[in-house]
C-alpha cells in the first residue's frame, strides 16, 4: 500500500476489474492505448489477472482510490515489465471526472518511487502517443527525458525515460 498527500494505491486484484472496465471500455480513455478503441469485456477478463500475476516480481500496477473516501476508486497507476523484453514502463489512467486534477501525477511520482526505491528496475520507461500531449507533459514533470530506445513496433509514440526518483 502506498498512501499520499490525497491518495491510497493499493496492488491491483481480480476483485478490482470494476475499474479496468469502467476505463477501457471508455472511448475517450481508450483512444491513446494500443488499438486506440474500447476492450471488450471478455478482454477485460483476461487483462486484469495479468496485472496481479506481474506482482510475483514484486512491483506492478496499483488501484488509485481517494484518500478521503478509499472506497471509490478512480484509476490506476504502475510500473510493469513490457512483455518480451528487459524493460519496465510506467502506465497510468483516471476515470475521466478525476483527469486535470493532478492526480495522475500524484499517483504516478509515487509508484515510480516505490518502484525505483526498492531497486526492483533501474530504468523506467514511459511511452506515449504522439497526439496524447497531457500524457507526455506528465511524464515529462516526472523527469522523464527522450529515449532513442524503442520498446514498441510503432513511429507514432514519444518514448523517454528516467533512472532517478522524482522528490
Amino acid at each position: 500500500m502506498i498512501e499520499t498527500e490525497r491518495l491510497m494505491l493499493s496492488p491491483v486484484t481480480l476483485e478490482d476489474i470494476d475499474i479496468y472496465q469502467k476505463l477501457l471500455t471508455c472511448a475517450e480513455i481508450t483512444r491513446y492505448l494500443p488499438g486506440g478503441e474500447p476492450f471488450s469485456l471478455e478482454c477485460i477478463q483476461n487483462y486484469v489477472p495479468s496485472k496481479v500475476a506481474h506482482w510475483s516480481r514484486g512491483y506492478g500496477t496499483f488501484v488509485v482510490a481517494l484518500k478521503d473516501n478509499p472506497s471509490q476508486k478512480i484509476g490506476y497507476a504502475g510500473i510493469e515489465l513490457i512483455p518480451e523484453s528487459n524493460f519496465s514502463d510506467i502506465r497510468y489512467a483516471l476515470i475521466l471526472q478525476y483527469q486535470g486534477k493532478g492526480y495522475a501525477f500524484e499517483a504516478s511520482k509515487a509508484v515510480l518511487n516505490f518502484t525505483l526505491e526498492a531497486g526492483f528496475v533501474s530504468e523506467v520507461f514511459g511511452v506515449t502517443v504522439v497526439d496524447n500531449l497531457a500524457s507526455e507533459k506528465l511524464l515529462r514533470k516526472l523527469g522523464m527525458q527522450e529515449s532513442k530506445q524503442r520498446l514498441y513496433d510503432s513511429d507514432n509514440l514519444v518514448t523517454l525515460s528516467t533512472q532517478t526518483r522524482i522528490l
